[in-house]
């Protein structure tokens, strides 16, 4: 996590109230509410992924993963990495999407 990102979490750490260690900061970033999520990538025991979260108008981007089990991901091996946080600006894209045509009875 690079400076800018921290000094930012840290300020909303401190007008909520909360610790500003790393340890506290990585946790709001695990806890804080997905806006995006995408670059899916599988592997044997889980899905890799890119999450995107806003704090207070910055944009923060962080690799999460999923499984299907009742195990979760740091469970079958997976490991966040702290030196993969990022920030991000949204942009909008157009994405055209096939949908299957009804047939009159």
């Amino acid at each position: 996590m690079n400076e800018k990102i921290r000094e930012h979490l840290k300020q909303y750490a401190v007008k909520n109230n909360w610790s500003t260690d790393d340890d506290s900061l990585i946790e709001i970033i695990r806890e804080s509410r997905v806006v995006w999520q995408g670059d899916e990538e599988d592997h044997r025991h889980w899905t890799e992924c890119t999450s995107v979260i806003n704090i207070e108008g910055m944009f923060i981007a962080f690799g999460s993963a999923t499984t299907t089990g009742d195990e979760s991901p740091e469970d079958k091996g997976w490991e966040f990495d702290r030196d993969a946080i990022w920030e991000v600006t949204p942009k909008e894209k157009v994405v055209t999407v096939y949908e299957a045509v009804k047939e009159d009875k």
